[in-house]
C-alpha cells in the first residue's frame, strides 16, 4: 500500500509538496479505511490507509502535475537502469518559471508497505546525475518504530557514485551490484535487475502495482482489456456486470468471440510485420509470421442491452458512446488492482466517467467487499458532485493551488476547519476552501 508521496521542483510545484494516504484522527466514516496487514496491535491506528484520495483544483492549478510526478517517479525507477545509456542524463523536469529552480536538482520520495515493513525511498536528480538515493525500513511488528538505513548513495559532481550500507538490513551482493550502478542509475532498479531479494518486491510495487490509466480512447485497446481481464475469468466478468448495473449504464452481458480478419486486413498486417523484421534484422518465422493460425483471427467484443420487449441484442463495441468506451477502458484494470491490490491513478476523472459512473467507481474502492485486495485510488477531477453524500472522507480531499509566482500548493481538506455534516460542495464551490478561481481560503488551518 502507498502510505504517501512527496515531490520537490517539479513541472509548477517547487517547493516540496505532500500527498498523504494515511486516515488522520477525524471522525468521519472509516468504513472503507484499510489497516497494514503487518501493523501491530500497537501501530495499526498509526497505519489506517485510505483507499481513495481525489485532488480538486481550477484548471492549470497544477492538480494533473502531482499525478504525473508520482508517474515519473515510478517510470524512472522502472526504466532507469534498463532503458538510459550512460551518456543520456536522467530524466528532469524542473520548475521553469524562476532562474534558480531550472538549475536546481528534484527530489522525489514515497513511503510504502509490503507485507510486515514500511519502506521509505526517494532520490535527488539533476538531469545529469542522480545525486542522492536511500532506502529506509522499519519493522511494523516491532512496538516502538525504529528506523534502519538499508542503503544511501551519493553522486559527485564529476560523477563518482559512492553507496554505503551501514548494519546488516539489507543483505546480499550489495557491493558487487553497487559496482554496476552508473551516475544517472538508481541503485534500486540496478539492484531488482540482478534479482536481490530483498529490494526486487520494493521494485515490483512501483514498477507493476502502481498504475496511470490513460483516459484517451482507443477501440483495440479498450478490446484488449476487456479480453485481458474477462474473457477467460467468469468470476471477474460477474463483478463488472454488477458494478455497470450499478452504475446505470444499461449494459446487461459482455461476450467475447473470434472472428476471422477480412483478407485486405491480413495483407495490411503481413505488411506492417515484414517492414518490422527489415528494420530490426529479424529472421523470417517458419511458418509465415501474422498469417499464422494465432494472426488469423481477432477478438470482437459486443455488449448486450435490453431491448424493449425484455429480450438481450447483441451492439458492437464501436457503436458504444464514448463514454461508455472510455469506462469500458478502465474497467480491465481497475477490476485487476480491486482484486490483486495496487494503486491507479486517474487525471480528470470527470471527462473520462459520468458522474454518476465515477460515484460507483469509488464505492468499489472505499467498500472492503469489494476491495479484498486493498487497492488505492487516487484521482482529479472538478466534478464537485463526489463532495456530496459523505462519499469521501474529509482527508480524502485534496486541493491544489497556484500562488502568485505559479507554484503549486497542495493541501488537504482536513486541513481547513469544516465539519463533515457541513455541506463541503457548496463550500467548495464558494471559494471557502480556495483551489478555484476565487483564491485562497480565509480559514484554512495553520
Amino acid at each position: 500500500m502507498l502510505l504517501r508521496f512527496g515531490v520537490e521542483n517539479h513541472g509548477s510545484i517547487a517547493s516540496y509538496q505532500e500527498l498523504q494516504l494515511t486516515a488522520t484522527a477525524l471522525k468521519d466514516d472509516d468504513t472503507g479505511v484499510m489497516t497494514a496487514e503487518g501493523a501491530s496491535a500497537d501501530n495499526a491506528r498509526a497505519l489506517r490507509v485510505l483507499p481513495v484520495a481525489g485532488i480538486y483544483g481550477a484548471n492549470a492549478s497544477g492538480k494533473s502535475t502531482v499525478l504525473r510526478a508520482i508517474d515519473f517517479f515510478v517510470q524512472a525507477i522502472a526504466h532507469s537502469h534498463s532503458r538510459m545509456a550512460s551518456r543520456t542524463g536522467t530524466p528532469y523536469d524542473p520548475y521553469l518559471l524562476d532562474a534558480e529552480s531550472r538549475n536546481k536538482s528534484s527530489r522525489y520520495d514515497a513511503d510504502i508497505v509490503l507485507g510486515d515493513t514500511r519502506y521509505h525511498y526517494g532520490f535527488i536528480l539533476d538531469g545529469k546525475y542522480i545525486l542522492q538515493e536511500w532506502l529506509y525500513s522499519f519493522d511494523l511488528t516491532a512496538s516502538r518504530q525504529a528506523r534502519s538505513v538499508m542503503f544511501g548513495r551519493e553522486t559527485s559532481g564529476e560523477g563518482a557514485v559512492e553507496i554505503v550500507f551501514p548494519g546488516k538490513s539489507l543483505k546480499g551482493e550489495n557491493k558487487q551490484i553497487a559496482k554496476l550502478v552508473r551516475p544517472n542509475s538508481l541503485f534500486l532498479s540496478v539492484a531488482a535487475q540482478n534479482a536481490h531479494p530483498q529490494i526486487t518486491p520494493i521494485f515490483e510495487f512501483f514498477e507493476q502495482v502502481v498504475s496511470r490509466l490513460n483516459a484517451n480512447l482507443n477501440e483495440f485497446f479498450v478490446v484488449d482489456q476487456l479480453t485481458a481481464y474477462f474473457a477467460l475469468d467468469e468470476h471477474r466478468r460477474d463483478a463488472a456486470l454488477q458494478f455497470l448495473r450499478a452504475a446505470d449504464v444499461g449494459i446487461s452481458s459482455i461476450d467475447f468471440s473470434r472472428i476471422p480478419f477480412a483478407e485486405k486486413d491480413l495483407q495490411v498486417l503481413k505488411g506492417i510485420e515484414q517492414l518490422i523484421r527489415q528494420h530490426a534484422n529479424m529472421p523470417e518465422p517458419e511458418k509465415g509470421g501474422m498469417s499464422s493460425d494465432l494472426m488469423k483471427e481477432r477478438v470482437s467484443v459486443r455488449l448486450g442491452r435490453r431491448g424493449k420487449d425484455g429480450e438481450i441484442y447483441p451492439i458492437a463495441l464501436d457503436a458504444e458512446s464514448t463514454g461508455t468506451q472510455a469506462l469500458l477502458q478502465v474497467l480491465g484494470p481497475v477490476f485487476a488492482k480491486l482484486h490483486a491490490g495496487g494503486t491507479i491513478l486517474i487525471d480528470e476523472l470527470n471527462t473520462a466517467l459520468h458522474p454518476l459512473v465515477s460515484r460507483e467507481l469509488i464505492k468499489l474502492f472505499q467498500n472492503p467487499i469489494t476491495n479484498p485486495g486493498k487497492a488505492q485510488l487516487i484521482f482529479s477531477t472538478h466534478d464537485t458532485n463526489l463532495l456530496t453524500g459523505s462519499l469521501l472522507r474529509r482527508d480524502q480531499v485534496w486541493f491544489a493551488e497556484k500562488d502568485a509566482q505559479g507554484c503549486t500548493h497542495l493541501y488537504s481538506l482536513s486541513d481547513i476547519k469544516v465539519r463533515a455534516t457541513d455541506n463541503i460542495e457548496r463550500g467548495y464551490l464558494m471559494g471557502r476552501f480556495g483551489a478555484t478561481a476565487r483564491g485562497r481560503p480565509s480559514n484554512r488551518a495553520v
